[in-house]
């Protein structure tokens, strides 16, 4: 439990750091970066599978990474942000959704840990309820009222329902939302 703790706050802090980028550095800048780090990542998680030993990336995953998983939640967590910085949204709304997917996912597990209030799956009642108040706060930062409340409502019941990683829809979609619901 102590790992994954450290995980999501991990995962917190890399998604309020990548947020911040976004704003602040040119967007062919930051296209450059994320795309070097998700290459470097597929090639370092090949080799890794492929049995090559890299000790400090090794350290690096039992501390943060979850068992067999290798590093696919962070490559999903990379190419949820290109995504959501690659096509034509408002930086500061591809900046809100890629925070809300490091805050708002990070809670959500640490408050869903130990509970045995099953919503769907492995998703927890305190853990989705952690994800809507959260993205709802991030979110009013930089939107009205009712569309603070619809956009988290809409991005909590894709990141309880989703059948894929939640890493790689929440930026895309989040900042997808934020535009439509400023029409």
């Amino acid at each position: 439990m102590k790992r994954e703790y450290q995980r999501k706050i991990f995962h917190m802090v890399l998604g309020i750091t990548i947020g911040l980028l976004i704003l602040y550095i040119r967007k062919r800048y930051l296209v450059f970066i994320v795309t070097g780090t998700l290459c470097t990542g597929l090639v370092i998680r090949l080799l890794l599978l492929k049995g090559y030993s890299f000790k400090l990336i090794e350290n690096f995953l039992n501390r943060f990474g979850r068992p067999m998983e290798v590093g696919m939640g962070a490559m999903n967590f990379f190419i949820g942000v290109l995504i959501a910085i690659l096509f034509p949204f408002p930086r500061e709304y591809a900046s809100t959704s890629v925070i809300v997917l490091g805050v708002s996912d990070g809670l959500s597990t640490m408050m869903g840990l130990g509970s045995k209030n099953k919503v769907y799956a492995n998703k927890t009642f305190e853990g989705s309820a952690a994800f809507l108040i959260s993205s709802f706060i991030i979110i009013y930062f930089s939107t009205t009222l009712f569309q603070a409340v619809l956009v988290s409502i809409t991005l909590t019941v894709i990141e309880l329902l989703s059948p894929v990683d939640d890493n790689l829809l929440i930026p895309p979609v989040g900042a997808l939302l934020l535009s439509l619901a400023t029409w």
